[in-house]
């Protein structure tokens, strides 16, 4: 859901121009420019590429919300289910519950018994996998061929490191769908979550220590506006820390997460999973799509693909004024939506049961097996750690107990590592994923180009900074508000009571 809504709802606009598409308002887009392709209407004229990017805009939404009703019918509520605790879930997996109807629509109220459940989430998995294979990663393959798009290709490679916690268990021996690990260019190499450390250097916090970079565990998150207070600092311009993870021979690397990491770590892995397209119908397979493209020789369905051939495929039909990008062009803008695309293919293919070799995640249920395991709390002083992916990246958080009471928890989220700031002040190879990935791409010479192209290399990473440029107190109250200047810096602070 997450990947489909970046695509079409969040990032479309920096390619078509709606702004005379009738119906738009209150959509219509802030920025246009000369090179995007122009979306003229009606919604349903699907003659053009570009009014059928629309059209398939408007279709997302729907099949959005079949990626919330298939996690509804587990969770009893989407979005912002509330139905997993510390410990297990809140819902039971039953047979027992009485049989409504297996035809009875997916907004029938629950609960489902547990075949009704299978049911109705292979039914709409269907569907979610035919948008991704017919509409999503084509319409990424449109963008991608389109000139100027192209040169997306190019440009924004960012500082090629790429980390990956894993996610997806696939047996019991702990097998990773997605696998964890970090990668420099198409190098592999083991991670450590011990060799983590969190910089405020170009931040505006406090360690309250002589010492910076400092281990989650052992982080400090004290908000300082003032530069000369925190030793060392020679100006700070961020809310965001500088995670930085060292590998390798390398130290206090700046490292990017998200699709195009988890992508990459899998591809370059010796133990992919394989998967196939399983029961799709023909026409609304990926393979289909690729024949038409001209990368498949014969129109037969992907009977078995892991995460290496998806992604020779799809960059295989992928041709514009740069010629087929290589995999070091995956490393841009258009690599990492390619990568968004292809991961919600993979992990998509996964839960409906495509791997030859491995059942379906939902037919590996247990019926009215214990949905909860209760844990004590410590008395004695405990730390843990939990390591995971978001749609965005990879998410860690750190947690220590003493009597019987949190007296420290520290998050590091994907924005954090892809937004961070220097954590060298004197070392311009210290910047952040994206703000290297800026470094490196020509912006163009008006302002509205340089909005439009800057916007088209910072989205791919997708974003979600609000607790960055936001200050409230415990109640919700804004106790600061405050502009952005173009250096970076904070500007008409308001402090309110």
């Amino acid at each position: 859901m997450s990947h489909i809504t970046h695509l079409y709802h969040l990032s479309a606009l920096d390619f078509i121009n709606t702004s005379t598409f009738p119906g738009m308002p209150p959509w219509t887009p802030s920025y246009t420019a000369s090179d995007m392709l122009v979306a003229t209407g009606p919604l349903g004229n699907t003659g053009s590429t570009s009014n059928l990017l629309v059209q398939h805009y408007v279709e997302a939404l729907a099949i959005r919300r079949k990626c919330h009703t298939a996690g509804a019918l587990f969770s009893g509520r989407q979005p912002i289910q509330n139905a997993m605790v510390p410990g297990g879930v809140t819902t039971l997996y039953s047979a027992t519950y009485p049989l409504v109807s297996t035809t009875t629509g997916p907004d029938h109220a629950g609960p489902y018994n547990a075949t009704e459940i299978k049911s109705k989430f292979k039914s709409l998995m269907t569907d979610i996998r035919a948008f991704i294979n017919t509409k999503y990663i084509p319409d990424v393959v449109t963008v991608a061929n389109h000139s100027p798009f192209d040169a997306y290709w190019g440009v924004g490679a960012g500082c090629m490191n790429l980390l990956a916690y894993g996610d997806y268990p696939v047996d019991d021996a702990g097998k990773l769908l997605i696998k964890r690990g970090v990668v420099k260019t198409l190098s592999k190499y083991t991670f450590d979550q011990a060799n983590i450390v969190e910089y405020v250097t170009g931040s505006y916090y406090n360690t309250g220590l002589v010492a910076d970079g400092l281990h989650p565990f052992d982080g400090r998150t004290i908000p300082d506006m003032n530069d000369t207070a925190h030793t060392g600092k020679t100006g700070g311009y961020s809310w965001i820390k500088s995670p930085r993870l060292s590998f390798g021979a390398l130290t206090d690397a700046v490292c990017e997460v998200g699709p195009l990491a988890r992508m990459v770590n899998t591809y370059v892995s010796n133990t992919q999973v394989p998967a196939t397209e399983g029961d799709m119908n023909l026409s609304d397979t990926l393979g289909h799509v690729l024949y038409t493209l001209g990368v498949l020789g014969s129109d037969i369905k992907l009977t078995s693909y892991n995460a290496k051939t998806l992604v020779d495929a799809a960059l295989d039909g992928t041709v514009g004024s740069h010629g087929v990008p290589g995999l070091s062009q995956l490393y841009s803008p258009l690599g990492r939506h390619a990568a968004r695309a292809l991961e919600a293919k993979y992990v998509a293919d996964a839960m409906a049961g495509s791997y030859s070799s491995i059942t379906s995640w939902v037919d590996q249920l247990v019926p009215d097996a214990s949905c909860y395991t209760y844990a004590k709390i410590p008395k004695q002083i405990a730390t843990g750690y939990g390591l995971t992916e978001a749609p965005r990246g990879a998410l860690g958080h750190w947690i220590k107990i003493e009597g019987k009471k949190v007296a420290k928890y520290q998050c590091v989220v994907p924005s954090t590592w892809n937004f961070s700031p220097m954590h060298n002040l004197s070392d311009p190879n210290t910047h952040g994923p994206v703000e290297q990935s800026l470094m490196d791409t020509v912006i163009g010479a008006t302002p509205t180009e340089q909005i439009i192209n800057i916007l088209r290399v910072v989205h791919p990473f997708d974003c979600c900074i609000a607790c960055a440029v936001h200050v409230v107190n415990p109640e919700g109250k804004e106790t600061l508000k405050f502009a952005i200047g173009p250096d970076g810096r904070p500007t008409n602070i308001e402090v309110k009571e």
